[in-house]
């Protein structure tokens, strides 16, 4: 089943000012302090959970859940969240750190008219449940706060007066965001030297040839015989840690390569916060990258994990990774 699913680090970044979600379209989303976003969308369900920031008043963790539903398709799996939600209800009414009895006209969004049957409960004073269904769809919220009060809290409170309903739509697409400001890169980049690049070729050129991969160009083919080789060297059981080093030089050198023949990606060295550096090849934007020697390695030297070299390449060249931010650098393998 095709799906579109994210976790998107928002602290130089925001939210748009208007996106759909599932039958949801979710207005002033832009002003929501949140700084991360998980999402996860599908032709009968989409899930999101909005973290947000550490404020004064809300110094711990805070969050709002929505989870969309498309009826009947999806009904089985609405059955499972709501028992999974309503395990361990209370029968008496929660007071809400707000001071206040909770009842169910509290963190109603306005959208919601007489077609939708609607419950709400408190199952603690820093978390309410909403569930919302309509012979077409379902739609649950969960709003959590681990300290601070619900009713003022600045993304449930606009969230209520801010959502809108359309029963003819469904989005079901990662939203997009926006660079809030100027983001300072954590990460120092600079090219490889002359020595570098010359036996990075060096490396490269033997690797084809011994692959016999000169005539092969499509990236795809390459990569997986790449894998095919990895395979096997994970079958050679006798192999010397200096042996599994080597294989992944002249392994991942041809990788990170085909990157950067057929994405227009550029190798580089790339120090993390922490003042590691890598040998790594980069998007265009500096938005993705990834260490090819270390990935190869890891793939050799790891039998329980997948292949995914031609995943992986397949899934850029088709933009179906997350979304990244210009210079995150988030690494890929």
């Amino acid at each position: 089943m095709p799906s579109s699913s994210a976790d998107i680090d928002l602290e130089d970044a925001k939210l748009s000012k208007e996106f759909g979600m599932g039958c949801l379209t979710i207005k002033g989303a832009h002003l929501w302090p949140v700084s991360q976003l998980v999402w996860e969308g599908t032709a009968p369900f989409v899930g999101a959970t909005f973290l947000c920031e550490a404020l004064e008043r809300w110094p711990k963790t805070s969050l709002l859940r929505i989870e969309v539903f498309r009826l009947p398709r999806d009904k089985d799996h609405l059955a499972e969240r709501i028992k999974w939600y309503t395990r361990d209800r209370k029968t008496r009414r929660i007071r809400i750190a707000d001071g206040d009895l909770f009842d169910d006209s509290m963190l109603l969004p306005k959208a919601f008219d007489d077609a939708w049957e609607q419950d709400a409960f408190a199952k603690s004073k820093g978390q309410v449940i909403r569930i919302a269904t309509h012979k077409k769809f379902a739609v649950i919220f969960r709003f959590l706060t681990q300290s601070g009060t619900l009713l003022d809290h600045p993304i449930f409170k606009r969230l209520a007066k801010n959502i809108l309903i359309d029963t003819s739509q469904w989005v079901s697409d990662v939203p997009e965001v926006v660079e809030s400001r100027k983001a300072k890169s954590k990460f120092k980049e600079s090219p490889l030297d002359e020595e570098q690049e010359a036996e990075m070729w060096q490396v490269v050129g033997a690797t084809l040839k011994r692959l016999k991969l000169g005539k092969i160009k499509s990236t795809a083919e390459r990569l997986g015989r790449v894998e095919e080789e990895i395979d096997a060297l994970r079958k050679q059981k006798s192999l010397s840690q200096d042996e599994q080093v080597d294989a992944a030089i002249e392994l991942g050198s041809l990788v990170g390569q085909c990157f950067c023949w057929e994405l227009d990606w550029e190798w580089c060295n790339l120090a993390n916060p922490s003042g590691e550096e890598d040998y790594c090849v980069c998007s265009p934007d500096r938005s993705l990258a990834f260490a090819p020697v270390d990935w190869i390695y890891e793939l050799i030297t790891n039998g329980k994990r997948p292949l995914n070299c031609v995943l992986t390449y397949n899934m850029i060249e088709a933009g179906r990774l997350p979304p990244s931010r210009p210079r995150a650098y988030q690494r890929l393998g």
